[in-house]
């Protein structure tokens, strides 16, 4: 008898647990994100960007290509000219009135460090050339020829020297195209 207690007792345990049950469910959902990376093409910093200034230097930094010093300027026209020049004359002008600079520009040093950038030989611009008797003309140059005027060379002649200035289309840090500038 005692077993058979036993027995029905754990039956009836047995079925008190066959009635509830423990059910684990796992759920998983997938997002998709699109996320676009972009390498970056070049280094961070102004990419097609415009100098002006005087050159100071040129030399050969091999594989065809130069190293170009400039010695960085503002080259100011218009309200931002004369607001500039009647700054450094100690007038105090309404922008819009203030008296109009010489020869409608002014030209101001960009701080004291030269700039360095990459010239390579094959890179084109202009500067102005003087032809005949006191004619000119503007004459289409490559870097290379611009390192030698530089440098020193006497051709092409040029209607003045390039302390005139030049400006300099850059990318990043590459000269991409260069014009020198008239100063009457």
């Amino acid at each position: 008898m005692r077993v058979a207690a036993l027995l029905g007792a754990a039956l009836l345990l047995a079925g008190c647990g066959a009635g509830a049950r423990t059910v684990t469910v796992t759920t998983t959902s997938t997002t998709t994100t699109t996320v676009e990376r972009r390498q970056p093409t070049a280094a961070p910093g102004p990419q097609n960007a415009t100098y002006f200034g005087q050159p100071v230097s040129v030399g050969k930094a091999g594989g065809g290509r130069y190293l170009l010093v400039l010695k960085p300027q503002f080259y100011l026209v218009g309200v931002t000219a004369n607001t500039a020049s009647a700054q450094q004359q100690g007038t105090t002008c309404a922008p819009l009135s203030c008296p109009g600079v010489d020869d409608d520009r002014l030209v101001l040093p960009a701080g004291s460090q030269s700039l360095t950038f990459v010239l390579p030989a094959k890179t084109t611009g202009t500067v102005l050339e003087l032809v005949g008797s006191g004619g000119n003309r503007t004459a289409r140059i490559s870097g290379a020829q611009l390192a030698a005027v530089v440098g020193g060379a006497t051709t092409p002649k040029l209607v003045e020297p390039l302390d005139s200035g030049i400006w300099l289309a850059v990318n990043v840090d590459t000269v991409t195209s260069f014009a020198q500038q008239f100063q009457p």
